[in-house]
């Protein structure tokens, strides 16, 4: 009988540890992520293309980018601390006003910290040159003919595949310049989008013109009865150039879309005494989506509570309305039709 050979019986032991060894490494920097110097986590560092993209995404904030039309387009991604691999969540896309990014957006609205409460992702993109073209006036984006309708397209695609998102609650919401964006979406993207919230901006009027959404939208408004920059009754936008429709008209236009028949006004209670009054504005019954208006009487151009930095310019913002709060709670409600 022939005898196994000590050394060769020592090698074989040797070489399958470092394979293990091999294995353990590649799994661990798989799904490492890398922090970036600004806080944000930077996918690009990373030295593995082939990782598996649930496991890579762990709970945290990124900093992304994609290419649409040759031009590289970022944004800021919020994956709630709740987050499991294979677990549909709502996806919510948060528009900055002329001037912000993405960045700001996320300390305005203070999204990501709702996420982590009740469980979704929250992406918030960056405007070409701090603007987006929601159709009409003098914004870079605009002047540019920046196809942001495209961008957002792209960036809804791209999540899908990386991220576990229910395709059936997709929403988009944005404050000023990013509300006109929101509203010009609800028109050319209805096929994917369930809801959208603007706050302080109506429906542009060049773009009202040709709206034919493909589906029902689930719309929510917010808005400052004295807002001094976007007029709360329609007109020209102050420094912009772009018409809006009035916020009511808006509100109609949504209505019937959504075939709604009737609406009711509700006046809410005080809760803090600040000089602002909020008055709830409800389209129904709708065989489609819910139409709502929030008019805040002596509101100014803000997303309330947070109070404006340049006040004087921008009006007054209500303690007696939680836009975040409020316009989540509308999308929680309302799955796409």
């Amino acid at each position: 009988m022939n005898k196994i050979n000590p050394c060769i019986n020592k090698k074989i032991i040797l070489a399958a540890l470092i394979i293990v060894l091999l294995i353990l490494i590649i799994a661990g920097c798989k799904g490492r992520r890398v922090s970036s110097d600004n806080g944000y986590n930077d996918k690009s560092k990373n030295t593995f293309s082939d990782y598996n993209t649930f496991s890579y995404f762990k709970p945290g904030d990124y900093r992304e980018s994609i290419s649409v039309d040759g031009r590289s387009r970022t944004y800021l991604l919020h994956v709630p601390s709740g987050y499991k691999a294979l677990t549909p969540l709502p996806l919510v896309i948060a528009f900055h006003g002329f001037g912000g990014d993405g960045k700001s957006m996320a300390e305005l609205s203070k999204l990501s910290a709702l996420a982590d409460k009740e469980n979704f992702f929250v992406a918030y993109p960056d405007g070409f040159e701090r603007s987006w073209n929601h159709g009409d006036g003098a914004r870079p984006a605009v002047k540019e003919n920046i196809d942001d309708v495209k961008f957002v397209r792209t960036l809804i695609e791209t999540l899908e595949k990386k991220l576990e998102i229910d395709n059936a609650r997709i929403f988009a919401t944005g404050f000023s310049n990013g509300a006109l964006m929101t509203e010009r979406l609800g028109c050319e993207l209805a096929d994917v989008l369930a809801g959208i919230a603007p706050v302080s901006g109506s429906l542009p009027k060049k773009i009202a013109s040709s709206c034919k959404p493909a589906k029902p939208v689930l719309f929510h408004l917010i808005y400052g009865v004295a807002d001094p920059l976007s007029p709360y009754n329609g007109g020209t936008l102050k420094s912009d150039g772009g018409d809006v429709l009035s916020a009511k008209d808006t509100l109609s236009f949504w209505g019937k879309h959504n075939g709604c028949l009737s609406k009711k006004e509700e006046k809410l209670s005080l809760q803090v005494n600040d000089g602002t009054s909020v008055t709830k504005t409800v389209y129904h019954p709708c065989t489609g989506a819910g139409t709502v208006l929030y008019s805040i009487e002596g509101g100014g151009h803000a997303w309330p509570p947070s109070s404006p930095r340049l006040q004087p310019i921008t009006g007054k913002s209500s303690k007696n309305i939680d836009a975040t709060k409020v316009i989540w709670e509308f999308f929680k409600a309302h799955p796409k039709q």
